[in-house]
């Protein structure tokens, strides 16, 4: 099955949202988020997620403001998510707070570590969300997130965003009572892009929504995802399990 066809299987059969921890969307702001995706050395994964808990020491420390969610991927991959405000301007005070952590007493190279890491801007699109009122999982129950990208052709963006907010009206219809959330790429080598995070307790969880939400939405709701696909250029899908032990939840 090529990469199309697997975001079309997933897209056409159930409609959710993601959490694990994360501030949940507000149905009428817009949030900033900075991702971070780490790609670390074979075998070093005691070594960086050392690192990453003495960071989360220090963010503690500094009495940091800004909350980050992190989710793991099988390949070596570790995805971070920092939550900003409204203001895309709060970027500044999280380097501000950032950069006055205290320093670790117990310090970690990073050298031979970290492969690479790739950074974006993402903010959040609530308008083109599902968010029920009763959602049918809890944060705290998260324990996998599914992540689809959806990269439009050259000026097809807004009509990608017009059908999405036609999938989110339709979902509502049929009483779906699971999240989705979306967002777009605003800086970012990809751009223009945006990300529908799924989720499930387990990736179980996740299978066996899909199914029953499939079935629920029907042909209306493949052929919304039929037009969808035709104006992209490209898609993408990836695994995640949540990692709330790396995460950071201010006090404040």
């Amino acid at each position: 099955m090529d990469k199309k066809s697997v975001v079309k299987f997933v897209l056409g059969a159930c409609v959710i949202g993601w959490g694990s921890g994360v501030n949940t969307q507000d149905a009428e702001a817009q949030q900033f988020q900075i991702l971070e995706e780490i790609s670390i050395a074979p075998g070093t994964t005691e070594e960086f997620e050392t690192a990453s808990k003495n960071r989360t020491a220090r963010m503690v420390a500094g009495n940091v403001t800004f909350g980050r969610l992190v989710r793991e991927r099988n390949d070596n991959v570790y995805r971070f998510v920092t939550f900003l405000d409204e203001d895309f301007s709060s970027v500044a005070e999280w380097r501000e707070q950032i950069a006055a952590m205290p320093a670790s007493s117990t310090p970690v190279s990073a050298a031979g570590i970290i492969d690479h890491i790739d950074r974006s801007v993402w903010q959040t699109r609530p308008d083109l969300s599902h968010l029920p009122d009763a959602s049918r999982l809890q944060n705290a129950e998260i324990g996998f997130v599914y992540d689809i990208r959806l990269y439009p052709k050259f000026g097809a963006a807004e009509e990608v965003a017009e059908l999405l907010r036609s999938i989110s009206a339709l979902t509502a219809r049929h009483g779906i009572n699971s999240r989705r959330l979306v967002s777009e790429l605003v800086i970012g080598s990809e751009a223009p892009a945006f990300s529908l995070r799924f989720l499930g307790r387990d990736q179980e969880d996740f299978n066996v929504t899909r199914a029953r939400d499939g079935e629920t939405m029907g042909a209306e709701f493949r052929a919304l995802v039929n037009q969808l696909l035709r104006l992209c250029r490209n898609s993408g899908q990836e695994g995640y399990t949540a990692r709330p032990d790396l995460g950071y939840q201010p006090s404040n």
